[in-house]
């Protein structure tokens, strides 16, 4: 069975018990630091137009629906090189439409891509995006395939979504991977940058060690949260 199938229930009551926010989870990994990521400069929107007001618990939403994200991300891939597209028809809801704290109805979305899922929340009356994420198991994230470490392909699947969501352009892209190997193998579960919270979460499988899940995530705040929760800046 593809690890992606075995993850997506775990993944669905993480991402409900990790919530909308950033938390505690991070890892200390001893991993290497990823290849760089040839990419060309592209005209990118600026960062602040991809995000725009919510009444949502983070004050912020992202300023288009799963399927404008899903040709956004594409297109990233294919500006760097990379052939695996992903397609709307096969995102899948997560259970049903939950209310946040603020009164916003949310709906949770997967994308079960082998060993590896891409995660969503959606407000359910906007049709736009609160955050993404990249989920797998701890075993595979630190596993080898083929001489290469999955760590490589995961970290890039993250900063390639990360940017699809920002608009960082390409150019970036070896930053916001950098931004999540931080997370991974440093102190901190959540670092801000330009405006957005890139957290790891994991959660334990007291069954089966080795079947831990990670997921890391990125989404927009509000000022006043960032100096509420007191969130470290990114630096390099």
């Amino acid at each position: 069975m593809k690890i992606g199938k075995r993850i997506t229930a775990l993944l669905l009551s993480a991402v409900i018990i990790f919530g909308l926010t950033a938390c505690s989870g991070g890892a200390k990994l001893k991993i290497e630091q990823p290849k760089s990521i040839s990419a060309v400069d592209d005209d990118a929107e600026p960062v602040t137009t991809a995000i725009e007001p919510s009444e949502n618990v983070n004050g912020k939403r992202f300023a288009f629906t799963l399927a404008e994200f899903t040709e956004r991300y594409n297109s990233t891939k294919k500006l760097i090189g990379d052939k695996d597209l992903i397609t709307m028809n096969k995102w899948s809801k997560m259970g049903t439409p939950e209310t946040d704290n603020h009164g916003v109805e949310i709906q949770y979305y997967y994308y079960d891509d082998e060993n590896v899922n891409i995660t969503a929340t959606v407000e359910t009356e906007s049709n736009k995006l609160m955050n993404i994420g990249i989920g797998t198991t701890m075993s595979h994230f630190m596993a080898q395939e083929s001489g290469e470490n999955n760590s490589d392909n995961i970290l890039r699947r993250a900063a390639i979504a990360a940017e699809a969501a920002g608009s960082f352009g390409t150019d970036k892209i070896d930053t916001l991977q950098n931004v999540f190997y931080q997370l991974a193998t440093g102190s901190e579960d959540s670092l801000w940058y330009e405006g957005f919270v890139f957290t790891l979460s994991t959660k334990d499988n007291k069954e089966d060690s080795k079947n831990g899940i990670m997921l890391f995530r990125v989404f927009p705040i509000s000022t006043e949260l960032k100096k509420e929760w007191k969130l470290t800046e990114y630096k390099k």
